[in-house]
């Protein structure tokens, strides 16, 4: 077994799952855990084994009602179960929004003020306590964005959505198991490829100075472009551990930066009053923002070209558009069930969001808007 101490314990290797969350929990000596999963997960084989790794003298709670977007009131519904039934540990399972919704969680049971009062953009992130439990986090084939990650969205009770944003919302320890992923459908699979590669081209090309980032988020990119189509057609244990160790370092280079892609999905989602694949939006919205980038961040280009193996005739947004193109995803916001009135307020929204902050070009509401048409109906032409 690996143990990654980079941001976060993160115990990493085929088949971990159950060793390293028994002694987690030994170790640590928690016995009342509360654990945080949607309905397709708590009623799988997967969810079996993550039961399997729970010493014997354990006693559990579940809590099953992920809503599509954390909102507010599920994180004060968990805080409430938490505090009444005594629990010490948070245990978020399966996908993003599980663990995003678990790390909201942990404000809302140390904290009796209402979520906004937290908000990053309003400087909240300075009054989130170090009183907060625990988590775990146990990521199955799409929760390696939220894993490692210091950040989470949430719907307010007003309805107004808010990005909450501080280092201590990283999961205490988070369980890298290949395994879990071995059967995972051909979609669910390309959307976690597609959004790993999003994450790291996104974060490499961030024009904040952080090598070490720069240098996961290329190891990372280099393993999508290697595995994924393997993932696809063979499923082997060797071929999702290293897509999984992809979506790792996606997650891990997130600490540099979350660029314009991010930006663009939580407008739309906002927009759209739903949760939205984010490897889907990867899939159409990253060759564009390659093409929108690239007289920003010519020597970073030269770099990802040796990582795409794009040779010389093909430019990274060629390469990308190529490599995204083949994959069982949709192939425009249209179909998505975006229309054109909802990119024109998404754009108003995405270029007043913080992520966009560090694209390499400077953003705006006409720009993004242009980037999101394009994607509309597949009509961008990378050259």
């Amino acid at each position: 077994m690996t143990l990654i101490t980079y941001v976060t314990r993160v115990h990493f290797a085929d088949g971990v799952l159950e060793e390293a969350l028994w002694s987690e929990i030994e170790v640590n000596r928690k016995k009342r855990p509360l654990i945080i999963t949607d309905e397709p997960h708590l009623n799988s084989e997967l969810f079996e084994r993550l039961l399997a790794g729970l010493p014997v003298r354990t006693s559990l709670e579940v809590f099953s009602d992920i809503p599509d977007i954390p909102n507010e009131t599920a994180a004060k519904e968990i805080a409430t179960v938490f505090r009444q039934t005594e629990r010490d540990l948070l245990i978020a399972f399966g996908r993003n929004t599980a663990i995003d919704l678990a790390k909201i969680a942990r404000i809302s049971i140390a904290h009796t003020e209402p979520l906004e009062t937290f908000s990053y953009a309003s400087g909240g992130s300075r009054r989130i306590g170090t009183n907060l439990p625990d988590l775990y986090a146990v990521p199955s084939i799409q929760g390696f964005g939220a894993a490692v990650s210091a950040h989470a969205p949430v719907i307010l009770t007003s309805g107004e959505r808010t990005r909450l944003m501080c280092k201590k919302l990283v999961p205490t320890m988070t369980i890298c198991d290949p395994t879990l992923t071995l059967g995972a459908g051909r979609i669910e699979s390309a959307s976690a490829g597609a959004d790993a590669m999003g994450r790291c081209i996104e974060a490499y090309l961030s024009p904040g100075f952080n090598p070490p980032a720069d240098g996961i988020a290329l190891d990372g990119l280099g393993r999508v472009v290697s595995n994924l189509h393997k993932v696809l057609d063979e499923d082997t244990v060797q071929a999702r551990r290293e897509l999984m160790a992809a979506s790792l370092n996606g997650a891990l280079a997130l600490q540099k930066g979350l660029g314009t892609i991010h930006a663009i999905g939580c407008a739309l989602e906002t927009v759209a009053g739903r949760r939205l694949d984010p490897g889907a939006l990867s899939r159409l919205l990253l060759p564009a923002v390659l093409q929108f980038n690239a007289d920003a961040a010519q020597e970073k280009y030269i770099t990802l070209k040796q990582v795409l193996k794009s040779g010389e005739d093909r430019s990274p947004a060629r390469c990308v558009a190529d490599f995204l193109y083949t994959l069982p995803l949709p192939e425009s916001l249209a179909e998505m069930g975006i229309n054109e009135e909802e990119i024109r307020i998404a754009a108003d929204l995405a270029a007043s969001d913080l992520a966009a902050v560090q694209s390499p070009r400077a953003l705006s509401s006409p720009s993004l808007f242009s980037i999101m048409k394009s994607a509309l109906s597949n009509e961008i032409q990378v050259n």
